[in-house]
């Protein structure tokens, strides 16, 4: 099984960048690959999504041979919503088989607010479930029934989870971030992050139940190029923005001021104890990575981590 760069680099303590790719709702490729290689330069890893918004999309498993064929690690987002515990094994084989070892595992939007509302969900396991029976799958060698696999394939498991904003609803949820933890994710992406405040709190419960400890952290933001974008991503089910971001956009030169802000964001981000690493869901924008990038001073970071 090939080195995953991700594993190494988040066990040396690196400060990892990452990058977010869209794969198309057709066939033809050649955007996709354009899109690739216009991030490669300034992330350790891409991350490739898995039928965005509930939206049939080429498979992030030819995908994932795309961006390899350019350089890049993948990370596959791994969505329960559309596969029950027999499709889940079989694309992993098939992860396995290209090489693939990062995995991230999120249970993704209901069928209904995509693109074919009649379609059921498939899924047959919760999150917890998941990546539990893809770690037991990779350390013990076993099918989710229990069945040998030999050789046993070797995935990085990670996960998604939401900073809480609901002091009453704290507990809850670092009880089900340690059950992901505990279940096997060694990395927890943690999104979107539009306000400071919420991040940085979320993060001081986290370090005070030691979970830091146990899992690396990296935060998640999405670049904006204006107002416009900033109002879709507001309207995406569990996003939550500011209304005073698109004020303060509104009010200036936009574009200007939506890099203004993610620096500040970004940099905030940097400063926070426990946090890892920096994701940007840069679905559609990918042109904004290497501005991001450089004007974040993040590049030296990437050379740092090739050195």
């Amino acid at each position: 099984m090939v080195s995953a760069r991700l594993e190494t680099l988040l066990k040396a303590g690196e400060f990892i960048v990452s990058a977010e790719l869209t794969p198309p709702r057709h066939y033809d490729t050649t955007q996709f690959v354009e899109a690739a290689n216009l991030v490669a330069p300034f992330v350790d890893v891409v991350q490739i999504n898995d039928n965005l918004l509930s939206q049939a999309r080429l498979s992030n498993l030819v995908a994932a041979h795309l961006v390899q064929q350019v350089g890049l690690e993948p990370v596959i987002q791994f969505t329960l919503r559309h596969r029950n515990r027999i499709a889940l094994q079989s694309d992993l084989l098939g992860f396995a088989a290209l090489g693939v070892r990062n995995v991230m595992v999120l249970g993704g939007y209901p069928c209904t607010i995509g693109t074919d509302p009649d379609a059921k969900d498939a899924s047959d396991l919760s999150s917890v479930e998941a990546i539990a029976s893809i770690t037991r799958l990779t350390r013990e060698g076993q099918f989710f029934n229990g069945d040998p696999i030999d050789p046993a394939p070797d995935f990085f498991v990670g996960t998604i989870d939401f900073p809480c904003v609901n002091p009453a609803d704290l507990d809850s949820s670092m009880a089900r971030l340690a059950a992901k933890i505990e279940a096997g994710a060694r990395y927890i992406q943690v999104q979107a992050i539009f306000d400071l405040a919420p991040m940085q709190a979320w993060m001081a419960e986290v370090r005070a139940r030691g979970l830091h400890e146990r899992a690396h952290f990296i935060a998640a933001i999405f670049p904006f190029s204006g107002a416009k974008r900033l109002e879709f991503l507001q309207s995406v089910p569990g996003l939550s923005v500011p209304d005073d971001l698109l004020t303060r956009i509104r009010s200036a030169d936009g574009e200007a001021e939506s890099l203004r802000i993610t620096l500040e964001l970004v940099e905030g981000i940097r400063q926070i104890d426990g946090i890892r690493g920096l994701h940007m869901r840069s679905i559609g924008a990918e042109d904004w990575v290497p501005r991001i990038v450089e004007a974040a001073g993040l590049r030296q970071l990437l050379v740092s981590s090739a050195s």
